[in-house]
């Protein structure tokens, strides 16, 4: 079963696949400017969240993604509209 997605446990999870602390990701935090992860880091940060909540993103979204508000709004959206496919 996938695990359900919240911010806590979102920012959680982020901060271990990246090996930062947690205190470190603020909603304003920018990937790629704060945080120096390249396109490949954000690829490779991008399919282990989509592995652990079982969300299909469109890669053509990910490059909208900027900061870690960005990217959980993302995934909260596909989320709630695999949600809403199971209903």
């Amino acid at each position: 079963m996938a695990n359900k997605l919240e911010y806590e446990n979102f920012i959680k999870t982020v901060s271990g696949i990246l090996g930062i602390e947690e205190h470190e990701l603020k909603p304003e935090t920018h990937i790629y400017d704060d945080l120096g992860i390249d396109s490949l880091g954000m690829f490779s940060l991008g399919m282990n969240l989509i592995k652990i909540y079982k969300i299909k993103l469109p890669l053509s979204e990910v490059s909208t993604i900027a900061t870690i508000t960005d990217l959980f709004n993302s995934l909260k959206k596909h989320e709630d509209k695999l949600s809403e496919k199971k209903a």
